[in-house]
C-alpha cells in the first residue's frame, strides 16, 4: 500500500495528462456534428459544474463561500478558463494549430518562472532541467508541422504567449493561495461552479441555436468530456496539494503527445518515429522534475 502511495502522483500526472489530451479528438467529434467551440466548452463545464454540486451534496462537504473563497474561484476560473478560451477563440482563425499548440504547451516553463518569481514551489536544477527537457520534447514533435506552416503575424504570436501565462499563474495561484481547510474537492467544485457561471455569460453572447438541436454523436462527446473532468478536475488540484505548481504543469507535456497517440486510436492516424522519441524524453523529463520531494502537502 505505501508503496503505491509513493507512485500516487506519478500515476495521477499520467491520468490527467491522457485525459487531457483524450479532449482533442472528443473536441474533434463533436465540431464535426455541428456544435460549435463555445457550445462545446459550454455544456462541458456547466455540466462539470452540476456534477460537482451533487458530489458536494452526496459528501455533505459544500465549498467555502466566505469572501477570500469567492476571490480564489474567481481568479482560478479566469485564468484556468476564460481567458485562455477568450485568445485562443480570437487567434485560432490567425494560426496554424501546430503553431497554436506549441505555444500553449509551453505553459510549464512559464510555470517555472513565475513560481520562481512567485516563491510558490521550490526550484532546484533537476526540474529545471526537466522542464526545459520537456519542452524539448514537444518541440521534437510539432517542429515538423510548424516548419510547414505559413507566416504569421507577431501580434497573434504574442498574444498566444498569454495563453501558457495564464495556465502558470493559474497553477502557481492555486498553490500560493489554498483556501485554508479546504480539500481538493471542495475547491474543486468552487472552480467549477464559477467557470459555469462565466461560460454562460460568454454563451449568452455567442450561442448558436444548432448547438441543442437533435442529439447526436458529438452531444454524446460532450457527455463524455464532462464525465472524465469530474475526475480530471481533481485530479488536478490534489497533484497542486501534494507535488506543487511544477510538477503538476507537466501535465502540459503529456497532454500533446497523448492527443497525438489518442488520435491514432479513434482516427486511425499514424504516429510518427518523432512522437515516440518525444515519449521517451518525456519519460525522463518527469523522472528529473519528480526527483524533489514536496516538504509538506497543503492540508
Amino acid at each position: 500500500m505505501s508503496s503505491f502511495t509513493g507512485l500516487r502522483p506519478l500515476v495521477y500526472l499520467l491520468v490527467l495528462g491522457s485525459s487531457w489530451g483524450l479532449y482533442f479528438s472528443l473536441i474533434k467529434i463533436a465540431e464535426r456534428s455541428g456544435i460549435s467551440y463555445v457550445g462545446i466548452l459550454t455544456l462541458t463545464t456547466v455540466g462539470v459544474g452540476i456534477g460537482m454540486s451533487a458530489i458536494a451534496l452526496l459528501r455533505r462537504r459544500k465549498p467555502g463561500f466566505s469572501p477570500r473563497h469567492h476571490l480564489f474561484y474567481l481568479v482560478c476560473a479566469l485564468t484556468g478558463y476564460l481567458c485562455p478560451m477568450i485568445i485562443e477563440l480570437w487567434v485560432i482563425g490567425h494560426m496554424p494549430a501546430g503553431v497554436m499548440t506549441l505555444i500553449v504547451s509551453m505553459a510549464p516553463l512559464a510555470t517555472l518562472l513565475i513560481a520562481w518569481m512567485m516563491k510558490s514551489d521550490n526550484i532546484d536544477l533537476a526540474r529545471v532541467a526537466g522542464v526545459v527537457l520537456g519542452a524539448f520534447a514537444i518541440f521534437v514533435v510539432l517542429m515538423p508541422e510548424v516548419h510547414s506552416s505559413e507566416a504569421v503575424a507577431w501580434r497573434w504570436l504574442l498574444l498566444t504567449v498569454l495563453v501558457p501565462v495564464c495556465y502558470a499563474i493559474h497553477h502557481n495561484y492555486a498553490a500560493r493561495f489554498w483556501p485554508t481547510e479546504s480539500d481538493s474537492y471542495q475547491v474543486a467544485c468552487g472552480e467549477a461552479l464559477y467557470a459555469s457561471l462565466l461560460m454562460i455569460v460568454i454563451a449568452a453572447f455567442h450561442w448558436q441555436a444548432q448547438d441543442l438541436q437533435s442529439w447526436n454523436q458529438g452531444h454524446s462527446a460532450i457527455v463524455v468530456m464532462a464525465l472524465i473532468s469530474l475526475v480530471d478536475i481533481w485530479l488536478y488540484f490534489e497533484l497542486i496539494r501534494l507535488k506543487g505548481p511544477i510538477f503538476t504543469s507537466h501535465a502540459n507535456y503529456f497532454m500533446v503527445a497523448s492527443g497525438l497517440l489518442w488520435g491514432m486510436v479513434i482516427f486511425g492516424e499514424r504516429p510518427s518515429a518523432l512522437i515516440w522519441l518525444s515519449v521517451l524524453l518525456l519519460v525522463v523529463s518527469l523522472y528529473l522534475v519528480s526527483s524533489y520531494k514536496k516538504n509538506r502537502a497543503i492540508q
